[in-house]
């Protein structure tokens, strides 16, 4: 198994930098700052210029590579049919890099200070009073994020594993799931706590763990395998088993980077809230059309701009992620949907508040 460090991706890194990005017009950071160091490959340009000892370390290069959301959005991969790991994989090994040659990321500090007041988590533990049986053989796993969700989609969820005979080996308490930690460049400790994650799960004898978000199910399926992690048990994300929801206003649906973009979801998301016709509206944009109806006003693609990150920032540039932030909501603007149902939970509150005269539910509250 190839370790996952930066010396095992170098020809993935050199393809990112030697092309121009033919997608950058969707890039976010890029659209917000109209700055060419923010095309995907100019900014690990200069990392592996720093990695190959061409140029010296700068607080402005270190900066310029910590910006970025992870959001894969406006990488060349979306229009080359490419891989869409490489360029999230080699940031990430890149900020690992950065870090270990002696750049001192605020927001790498900034998150290992949160960590060590929280108690090595960013929120407080929450718990769900979900259906327990002792002898399941079906695990819940019930992420931070979902969990802030409120007390409304905990009573949907009871409800629907009630209905369908679900339950669980263990009771439902929120778990820190530490994409912050290669998000920030602290690969080796991620992979600890991914470790110890899923030990935690296999101990319980299960041979299914449900998850309720999309970063769940990518960090558990695939993220795993880079680092030579392998769970014994099936990774089941709720949205890819729940039944098709009949929209009766106008709705626009939000998925964000991990269902959209990192786990390829969009025609099941597209399925799972079905429009009544794909007849797009010719003023709306090629790649994320808007589409006629009383239904799903939206087609879900690759290309749905991110209303941010996916994980808590620290240190961000408040600048650049409100420009990030009101990109994404002009489009839901012109969709005049009467309805958001979202998939992202760090997504809900922003949505809730940009939209307080529609009806902004998170995708538990219908189920």
């Amino acid at each position: 198994m190839m370790e996952y460090r930066l010396e095992n991706y170098e020809e993935a890194l050199t393809h990112q930098v030697i092309h121009m990005d033919q997608a950058v017009c969707y890039c976010p950071e890029f659209r917000a700052t109209k700055m060419m160091h923010h095309y995907p490959s100019r900014r690990l340009q200069l990392a592996r210029a720093v990695y190959k000892n061409e140029i010296e370390l700068s607080d402005y290069i270190g900066q310029i590579n910590f910006t970025g959301i992870l959001s894969r959005q406006g990488e060349r991969w979306q229009n080359f049919r490419e891989c869409p790991e490489d360029c999230t994989d080699v940031t990430i090994l890149c900020r690992q890099m950065l870090l270990e040659k002696g750049y001192a990321a605020p927001e790498t500090e900034a998150f290992q200070k949160a960590l060590q007041k929280g108690g090595n988590r960013l929120m407080s533990a929450v718990k769900w009073e979900l259906p327990f049986q002792k002898d399941s053989e079906m695990g819940i796993l019930l992420d931070d994020e979902t969990a802030q969700c409120g007390k409304k989609s905990q009573e949907n969820l009871n409800a629907y594993l009630k209905l369908h005979k679900m339950s669980f080996v263990n009771e439902a308490e929120s778990e820190f799931l530490g994409f912050e930690y290669f998000a920030y460049g602290m690969v080796e400790e991620g992979k600890s706590r991914l470790e110890n994650l899923v030990e935690k799960y296999q101990n319980m004898g299960i041979r299914k763990l449900l998850v309720l978000s999309a970063k769940a199910a990518y960090l558990l399926r695939e993220f795993v395998k880079k680092l030579d992690i392998t769970p014994e048990f099936e990774v089941v994300y709720l949205p890819e088993i729940l039944e098709p929801v009949k929209e009766s206003v106008k709705t626009y649906v939000y998925g964000g980077s991990f269902n959209l973009r990192y786990l390829g979801n969009s025609a099941m998301l597209n399925q799972l809230v079905p429009g009544e016709t794909k007849e797009q509206i010719p003023a709306s944009q090629e790649f994320i059309p808007l589409i006629k109806g009383n239904a799903r006003v939206n087609e879900l693609t690759i290309w749905q701009k991110p209303i941010g990150a996916e994980y808590q920032l620290f240190c961000p540039d408040e600048k650049i992620m409100e420009a990030v932030r009101e990109d994404a909501l002009a489009d839901i603007r012109k969709s005049g949907s009467e309805k958001i149902l979202i998939f992202e939970p760090t997504a809900c509150e922003i949505l809730k508040k940009a939209f307080p005269d529609q009806e902004a539910v998170y995708y538990l509250e219908i189920i």
